[in-house]
Order: C-alpha cells, then sequence, then structure tokens
C-alpha cells in the first residue's frame, strides 16, 4: 500500500496536481494553551496549564494528531497566540494573515464584559471573519473550558453563522476528573481549576474530532 501511494504522488506531481498541504497550525488561546512560569502559584513551566510536560498540552497532543494525519515530510509549523484584550473578546489584528491552514480558537475564558449577542457574540463573529480573510483555512470555535454558560451558546451560534468548525470543551471541562484537582500534581486552586493530563487529552481528542474530517478532505485535494 505505501508503494501504491508514492507512485500515485509521483503520477500527480508529474501531471501539476499536487495534494494540499497543511503548513501552519495557529491555536489562538489563553492559559490552558500556555502560561509562563509563576512560582507563586507553583507553576515553574511555560506550557500549558496545568498539563505535566510540554507534549502533554492539548496544542502539542493536538498538532501531532494533525502531522499524523497530514504524513508530510515536513510537520506543519505551530503558532502559540492571545488575542491582545480576552477580557473584552478584542484585538486580533496582529493575527490577521497568518497563513495558517488550521486555526483553533480558543478564547473567552477571561471574558469579563457584557454576555450578550451584541456585544461577545458580535465582537467573536468578527474575529472569525477577520482570521479567515481571503483564504480557505479550516477554522474551529472551540468554548470555553470549566462547565457550560452563556458564552457556550453564543460561541456555537457563531461558528454557525460563519460556516466554521465548533468544539465543545465546556461539558467535560465540568467534570472533576478532568481538571488538575483530581491529579494531585499542584496546591493552588487557580492552577488546579485548568484541565489536567487527562483533561488536555480530552480538549485535543475532541477538536481533532470535529476538524478530522474537514481535515483529510483538505488534504485529499
Amino acid at each position: 500500500m505505501k508503494r501504491i501511494a508514492l507512485l500515485l504522488t509521483a503520477v500527480l506531481f508529474c501531471c501539476g496536481v499536487q495534494a494540499e498541504e497543511i503548513r501552519k497550525v495557529l491555536v489562538i488561546g489563553n492559559s490552558i494553551m500556555k502560561h509562563g512560569a509563576a512560582p507563586q502559584l507553583g507553576w515553574n513551566t511555560d506550557w500549558g496549564m496545568a498539563a505535566t510536560a510540554e507534549e502533554k498540552d492539548y496544542a502539542h497532543l493536538l498538532h501531532r494528531k494533525i502531522s499524523e494525519t497530514a504524513k508530510q515530510a515536513k510537520a506543519p509549523e505551530l503558532q502559540l497566540a492571545r488575542i491582545a484584550d480576552e477580557k473584552h473578546m478584542l484585538g486580533w489584528d496582529k493575527l490577521k494573515n497568518s497563513g495558517a491552514d488550521v486555526i483553533v480558537i480558543q478564547v473567552s475564558d477571561n471574558y469579563r464584559g457584557k454576555q450578550t449577542r451584541e456585544v461577545f457574540q458580535k465582537n467573536y463573529e468578527q474575529m472569525i471573519r477577520d482570521l479567515r480573510g481571503d483564504g480557505n483555512p479550516i477554522i474551529v470555535c472551540v468554548t470555553n473550558w470549566g462547565g457550560p454558560t452563556k458564552l457556550t451558546q453564543m460561541i456555537r451560534e457563531a461558528a454557525a453563522a460563519n460556516n466554521v468548525l465548533f468544539a465543545d470543551i465546556a461539558t467535560p471541562g465540568a467534570l472533576p476528573e478532568n481538571r488538575a484537582g483530581s491529579e494531585g500534581h499542584f496546591t493552588n486552586g487557580g492552577v488546579n481549576w485548568h484541565p489536567g493530563d487527562r483533561g488536555m487529552a480530552v480538549i485535543a481528542d475532541t477538536i481533532y474530532a470535529a476538524i478530522e474530517s474537514a481535515l483529510k478532505q483538505k488534504l485529499a485535494r
């Protein structure tokens, strides 16, 4: 089978038809994605809080799943980024025209503005449109962690209105076994609110399940 696949690739190349590659994966998140060292919290590393290793945080787990699916000679670049003002759901200009083929949006946990369609959802939908730009990236909107809220439904609606994918991590985030506190590695309450290794794996699996079909379609072009 491997030999047949190589021959098919060679034929397509000679005919000027090449399968689309996944060159970059952009994950836009918050402390769940990456948090710098905070010794006062008992957190002394700089990957996704509260995974016990970088390769166990959701961004790196997801990147590995995408890379394994793509089966490219060169793995996609992984870019981790934040919007400038998650508190008010603003500030993504620097992330426009990123050139990413897959964009994961996991922001809202730190939102402190009005939880209305006129404010939160309007800004969130504009972010989706701006990040898409003139390209055709796979975009998946990921909910807040820690249990369903009004924002969970608005993120779902924003994704549907803009014809992008949706992943619910709020529901598994409400389960104690998916939080770091259940694993006993940390003592700070804020750190323990975050997903532990089990929770990180659940997040990565949930996002991958949401994008898998679109990813495979893109790679088959």
